[in-house]
């Protein structure tokens, strides 16, 4: 059960019983501000929050899933293979970016870098549209598909900038409409709503603060945009590892109602 709807059962639940927010949250031993916030449908309980809260009601864990343990995350599985794509994504694009200056080994490995930095990329954000989905957040779900075209169309207007002069306008165009993407996909990120989501928020004013920086093609304006992506990315990773240790807590500790 997602929220609002899983915040109204609790209260209604709570109400029937005749416990009041304090009572549950001396119970539970749960502050009570994060009961409010939970009744109030703000934020999402971690499963181990949910089964206190069952126990405190005296009602099946069940209750709060319709009877049945929704999935409302992406299997640990998967996550953990994207956490290491993504660690495989920011050590490609450190190198592929213009931040290392690059020597005759870097530059030797260049293209092998860029084609590494596209695929990982691509795949990286492709979480983050699951993410989006999971969660209903339509910005954040169509904000990275949209990155997902633009990682690829950025590196093929590079190849062709190398030989055509077109292809350097067609760059500038693909970084300008990134840019203005990467403002919805930071929207999306401080419109997350689940147990992490301050992290959520601190990685979309991060993006917010990052994306101007690659409006315009100025080196000296992009150079700046490639370092402050380097926190953002490392954001991105952190969200990435906390679903993940929260999908395989989910996954092997065992129902308790």
């Amino acid at each position: 059960m997602n929220q609002p709807e899983l915040g109204i059962k609790i209260n209604e639940i709570r109400n029937q019983k005749g416990i009041t927010q304090k009572e549950l949250s001396e119970s539970c031993n749960i502050d009570i501000r994060t009961i409010q916030r939970i009744e109030g449908g703000e934020v999402t309980p971690r499963t181990s929050t949910l089964r206190l809260i069952a126990w405190a009601l005296n009602c099946d864990l069940s209750t709060f899933n319709g009877d049945k343990q929704e999935n409302s995350q992406l299997s640990h599985h998967i996550l953990l293979a994207l956490f290491v794509t993504g660690i495989i994504y920011f050590i490609s694009w450190i190198i592929f970016s213009p931040i290392l200056a690059k020597n005759s080994f870097l530059a030797s490995i260049n293209l092998f870098m860029a084609f590494t930095y596209t695929i990982s990329g691509v795949l990286f954000y492709f979480g983050f549209y699951n993410l989006g989905k999971l969660q209903g957040n339509t910005i954040l779900k169509i904000s990275s598909l949209s990155i997902m075209v633009f990682i690829p169309l950025f590196l093929i207007t590079i190849l062709l900038a190398a030989e055509y002069s077109f292809g350097e306008h067609l760059n500038q165009l693909v970084l300008l409409l990134s840019s203005i993407n990467s403002f919805i996909f930071g929207i999306g990120l401080l419109k997350a709503k689940n147990q992490f989501t301050i992290l959520y928020r601190i990685t979309g004013v991060v993006q917010l603060l990052t994306a101007p920086f690659f409006l315009f093609p100025l080196p000296v304006l992009n150079l700046i945009g490639c370092w402050l992506t380097v926190p953002f990315i490392l954001l991105l990773l952190s969200i990435v590892y906390l679903e993940y240790k929260e999908a395989q807590n989910k996954q092997v500790t065992p129902e308790i109602v």
